[in-house]
């Protein structure tokens, strides 16, 4: 048994799924690798329903998004060959439900929006499992999410399926049940605060930057738009810059001079006649801060070092 994490005490294989788990998301490289060990926690709270388990190996977070990874097995040992890979090296699963923090506690952070993105992967193509990652971002709260509890429900594990001519038919489903289980965000924080108040222009329009933060997993800015935002589309990507004032490239710069394009969406809410917009990404690997040269957003660029 190795104890971390307050004294909390977890089996060796435990800690080695985690960290395989997360090393599949994040990158496996040496300096990937201690970052994982230092901020990531494994959790191993599972549950099991109609010949189905679902088990959360391990969380990763920074101060208003967490990334968890789960593992979905058959206990029967058959592998889920109902699912396909997508063309973007992800699978077709569906599940009707995921991780979720409950209202009060919303209430309590003073969390004003949220948002988030959710795929698969296949850890070990030859086994009778697949594993679901949770990416989930919070906005309005300037308060850590650490020591809250996140609780998983679902009740449907299903695929997609493209009919002949191409078009999305309802999803099937391969088994159907009551998945519930609950556990504690838990992983180190070490997000950096950059320099605020800044003005800039994103989209047309005036903007002041409220917050930024960068973190060895990603980055997060908050900035208020002189301007009233409009509803986001069906599809919930802001693309309509009619619509959404806040709407404009968020990108990183690392040191070896590669850039990543975080992300153009972002959560909004209405304050005091303006819009205040919170673009909170991951990137594509854990990285370490020294290695982040700058971020960009808008016409503003604000350096790390």
């Amino acid at each position: 048994m190795l104890a971390i994490g307050g004294g909390t005490a977890y089996a060796t294989g435990t800690l080695a799924r985690a960290a395989d788990s997360l090393a599949a998301v994040f990158g496996a490289g040496p300096a990937q690798t201690d970052l994982i060990d230092q901020i990531g926690r494994p959790i191993g709270a599972s549950c099991t329903s109609n010949g189905i388990t679902i088990t959360a190996d391990a969380i990763i977070g920074m101060r208003n998004a967490y990334a968890v990874v789960y593992t979905i097995e058959r206990n029967d040992g058959t592998a889920f060959d109902e699912l396909d890979m997508n063309q973007n090296g992800t699978y077709n699963l569906v599940l009707d439900g995921g991780g979720s923090i409950n209202a009060l506690t919303a209430l309590r952070l003073g969390i004003d929006a949220s948002g988030g993105t959710r795929y698969t992967f296949d850890a070990d193509p030859t086994d009778n499992a697949i594993q679901l990652v949770e990416m989930m971002s919070f906005g309005g709260s300037g308060v850590s999410l650490v020591g809250e509890t996140l609780h998983f429900n679902a009740t449907e594990i299903g695929f997609t399926r493209v009919g002949e001519d191409g078009r999305n038919l309802p999803s099937q489903a391969i088994a159907t049940g009551d998945w519930n289980m609950s556990f504690k965000i838990d992983y180190e924080d070490l997000s950096v605060d950059l320099p605020a108040g800044q003005t800039f222009t994103i989209s047309g329009n005036s903007a002041v930057v409220d917050e930024l933060a960068v973190s060895p997993l990603g980055a997060t800015i908050t900035y208020t738009v002189d301007a009233t935002d409009g509803a986001s589309g069906p599809t919930g990507l802001e693309t309509d810059t009619e619509k959404r004032v806040g709407h404009g490239d968020f990108t990183v710069t690392f040191a070896d001079g590669t850039t990543q394009e975080l992300g153009s969406g972002y959560t909004s809410w209405q304050q005091d006649g303006k819009t205040v917009v919170q673009k909170t990404w991951f990137f594509d690997q854990i990285r370490d801060v020294d290695d982040i040269a700058s971020i960009t957003v808008g016409d503003l660029t604000v350096p790390v070092q």
